[in-house]
């Protein structure tokens, strides 16, 4: 399992954006479950837990349909990109805004699987893992 953390600044943006996903069909056809970590009870880390929507993913095309939910829920709004951090089963983090993550993922299937570099331009970052 995939688990996942999104920052998005706010408490009201975190029950905003957990509210979009449990509408977004994409979202409920995969059976992700996303909820503003102070509302799990989950413990504040890197991320405040207010201002944090946690959700488990199952497999990587249930995560890029999350990873594009969240870009979806941003673009009306003028917020700055959440930050997005997934911790894959083996231990790998990937950290950086929605669309970041898209292009490590991406370019990581076009690799074979192998760790990559952010796409020219992308700031997120891939480390630890087993």
């Amino acid at each position: 399992m995939t688990e996942v953390r999104i920052s998005v600044g706010s408490p009201a943006g975190a029950a905003s954006l957990a509210g979009w996903l449990r509408r977004d069909p994409e979202a409920a056809r995969s059976g992700v479950v996303a909820a503003p970590a102070g509302a799990s009870g989950q413990p504040a880390g890197a991320m405040g837990a207010m201002d944090v929507v946690t959700a488990v993913i199952g497999n990587p095309v249930d995560l890029l349909g999350l990873l594009v939910a969240v870009a979806a829920w941003r673009r009306p709004r003028d917020t700055r990109p959440p930050t997005v951090r997934v911790t894959e089963a083996d231990g790998t983090v990937l950290e950086g805004t929605a669309e970041d993550v898209i292009g490590v993922l991406r370019a990581r299937r076009e690799n074979g699987g192998a760790p990559v570099q952010a796409p020219e331009g992308g700031q997120a970052s891939e480390h630890g893992g087993a």
